[in-house]
């Protein structure tokens, strides 16, 4: 069926959930980049965050202890310094104090120096401890600074952590947008050039073929799974077409032989009703020949009689006007003895004497006796006669058969026409065609033209040359005893044709 057979079948439309490949597709790269984003924010920047902020407070700790150390180490150095500065300004003011020349004055000079050597004995102690003193304040005074400095750097620290937690996390998003556009773009860009066009191809192909369409796909298939299936698609296409070639020659010729079948049956139907037609006309002519046969029979022994009584009484008779209805009555005798003779002739189914007779020859004698009547008539006889053509039979009988059609075809024309006369070889027969323009036989009358006293002449211009109705019953008969058949075809107003199939003779 093409289809396509036929009209075609609608295109599929898409369901009521029908979700394109691409979209959901893309449906996934953005949960993948969803997730992402989530796992991000949630569980990465938190330990990013714990991670720096514990880093940093490593460092902290890590330069506490190295400023507190260095510090400690300072003022060690620093009070190691004053204590040495100050032993040696004792050892100088001792050494000072040993070169005085207190022996010039007066008094204990001894004494003197003991007295200046505690004193400053004693000052010196005071200014070591001073010096410790000093150096424990200002050692408190450095812990004081560095535990202050140490603070605002924990606390700088911590907002620099908060900046760079908030720089990375905005540079994370920025990354998985770019990331995931980028994804999205790419894979995009190769699911619809190695999926979605495909099947898109793919799709549209079925369209075509549901439609009917099964013509080759214009392009190859790629060589991936999809090709694989567009590939397995053309195939099963070229099957189908194949298949429909195959169904629309099986259509082609199944419809062909039902076609041949159809016309050999009408004309087996056209046969065997002119058949039927053909025995029911025999059937029904052989029971008037039958009756026709047995009434001339009565009819020539009752005409002969009264014949042969008026033959005796006109003989006898001085009256010349009775003499004269005797002749008319004897010419009404003779007519009536032709008649009973023709009804013998038309009752008798059989052929007196038979021999090969050539049908052309027949036809010229019979033709020769009309033309003149044609002449007068202004009817054109157009003969076209093939030599050769013999049948066993009887020539005078054929003869009558000739010219009762050829009269008939002529009274048809009596104001000119064309008389056509073929005789042509046909198989095994010898047809003979009289074919005339003149009025036509009706319908009602032509599946009676054979039966005998049938006529319409009667009916013409001059009703006093009405026929007796004899000529084409006697031709039936002839052409019947002949093993042959006679039809007729006609249009009222447009003519007859009588057709004669003779069997021709074995060679």
């Amino acid at each position: 069926m093409h289809p396509s057979e036929a009209g075609g079948a609608a295109a599929p439309t898409p369901s009521r959930g029908y979700l394109p490949l691409a979209l959901r597709f893309a449906t996934g790269v953005l949960a993948l980049g969803a997730a992402l984003t989530a796992v991000l924010l949630l569980w990465l920047g938190p330990r990013t965050r714990s991670a720096f902020e514990a880093l940093g407070d490593e460092f902290l700790r890590e330069g506490a202890t190295a400023m507190r150390d260095l510090a400690h180490d300072q003022s060690l150095q620093t009070n190691d310094l004053l204590v040495d500065v100050l032993t040696a300004s004792v050892t100088d003011r001792q050494r000072a104090l040993a070169a005085l020349p207190l022996q010039d004055h007066a008094g204990d000079a001894a004494a003197v120096r003991a007295a200046i050597a505690d004193d400053d004995a004693r000052r010196s102690a005071n200014e070591r401890r001073n010096v410790v003193a000093l150096a424990a304040r200002q050692r408190a005074s450095v812990e004081a600074a560095i535990d202050t400095r140490l603070r605002a750097l924990a606390v700088a620290q911590q907002a620099r952590a908060a900046e760079f937690l908030a720089e990375q996390r905005r540079d994370h998003l920025l990354l998985v947008g770019f990331a995931l556009l980028a994804t999205l773009a790419g894979l995009g860009w190769a699911l619809h050039r190695v999926v979605v066009a495909p099947v898109e191809r793919l799709r549209q192909q079925a369209q075509r073929v549901a439609a009917g369409d099964l013509a080759p796909p214009p392009t190859p298939p790629a060589r991936d799974e999809l090709g694989l299936l567009a590939g397995d698609f053309a195939a099963m296409t070229g099957e189908l077409r194949a298949a429909r070639a195959s169904q629309q020659q099986f259509a082609a010729s199944l419809a062909q032989q039902v076609a041949d079948k159809t016309a050999h049956l009408e004309r087996a139907l056209a046969d065997l009703q002119a058949s039927h037609a053909q025995l029911a006309q025999a059937e029904r002519l052989a029971a008037l020949g039958t009756l026709a046969g047995g009434v001339a029979h009565e009819f020539h022994n009752v005409i002969g009689g009264i014949r042969g009584c008026i033959a005796d009484l006109a003989a006898d008779e001085p009256d010349v006007g009775r003499k004269e209805t005797f002749a008319v009555i004897l010419r009404a005798a003779d007519r009536a003895t032709g008649i009973v003779r023709e009804l013998q002739r038309f009752s008798r189914r059989s052929l007196d004497k038979r021999a090969d007779c050539d049908v052309g020859a027949a036809l010229d004698d019979a033709l020769k006796l009309c033309e003149p009547a044609a002449r007068r008539q202004g009817v054109t006889i157009a003969r076209n006669v093939a030599v050769g053509l013999v049948v066993h039979g009887d020539a005078d009988g054929l003869h009558q058969v000739f010219v009762n059609l050829l009269v008939n075809a002529l009274q048809a024309m009596p104001d000119g026409g064309t008389l056509r006369v073929t005789a042509a070889r046909h198989g095994g027969e010898a047809v003979i065609t009289v074919a005339d323009t003149g009025c036509g036989i009706a319908a009602a009358h032509l599946p009676h033209v054979f039966e005998p006293f049938f006529t319409t002449k009667r009916d013409a211009r001059d009703p006093g040359q009405g026929g007796s109705g004899l000529g084409l019953a006697v031709s039936y008969g002839v052409v019947v005893a002949h093993q042959g058949r006679i039809d007729a075809t006609s249009t009222a107003g447009a003519g007859a044709t009588f057709t004669v199939r003779l069997p021709l003779a074995a060679p």
